[in-house]
């Protein structure tokens, strides 16, 4: 009887530990990724939009740094934004209406004139050449601005509520990169010109 007890109680005990082992690890490899990634959308213009698209990229997932983020936020953009510019260009051989042919027209131009400067963008951030980003992101956003512009005469039609919403969403994403690009460009600056760059190799004399 009384070893069937303290078996009972070695197998409570090894059962406690184990639980207590699992939990460590779920917490140290969940929510720490979790909350970098939930804690630097916090601080964009929309914290939803931000956490939705960065959640479906693996890099970002498991990134190491605020700078993994802001990349994979500009990768969401350019795929909302192609998208979008897609749409607009499928559309323009469909329509009659020649106001709504000029708002496709206008609108998938400044997408492309956008996603041109995104792609500008492309391997900067590991450069370091924060200023040169931010510059081309908020060029971009003007340009998705001149979209809404564009349509401003033309007829209300699903057509024009499905371009707008389609463009509104690249707008969203492309607010949340330059947000990211922001906050990496002051974390830089926080930690001195070395954090932009990897340091180089000592040599022998």
């Amino acid at each position: 009887m009384e070893e069937r007890s303290a078996m009972s109680c070695y197998c409570g005990s090894l059962l406690a530990v184990v639980v207590v082992l699992f939990l460590s690890a779920s917490l140290g490899t969940g929510a720490g990724a979790g909350a970098d990634l939930k804690g630097s959308c916090a601080a964009t213009p929309h914290p939803d939009v931000c956490v939705s698209a960065l959640q479906k990229d693996s890099d970002a997932k498991a990134a190491a740094s605020p700078r993994d983020l802001a990349e994979a936020a500009i990768r969401a953009a350019s795929a909302a934004g192609s998208a979008a510019g897609d749409y607009a260009r499928r559309e323009m051989d469909m329509v009659k209406d020649n106001g709504m042919w000029q708002c496709l027209n206008e609108c998938a131009e400044d997408i492309e004139e956008a996603l041109s400067h995104l792609d500008d963008s492309d391997g900067e951030i590991d450069d370091g050449k924060m200023k040169d980003v931010k510059l081309f992101l908020d060029t971009a956003e003007q340009n998705v601005w001149n979209c809404d512009q564009s349509c401003r005469g033309a007829a209300n039609t699903p057509v024009k509520t499905a371009l707008l919403a389609k463009n509104e969403d690249f707008e969203k994403l492309m607010s949340v990169a330059l947000a990211l690009i922001k906050r990496t460009a002051a974390g830089d600056a926080a930690q001195g010109p070395a954090a932009a760059s990897k340091p180089k190799p000592k040599t022998k004399p």
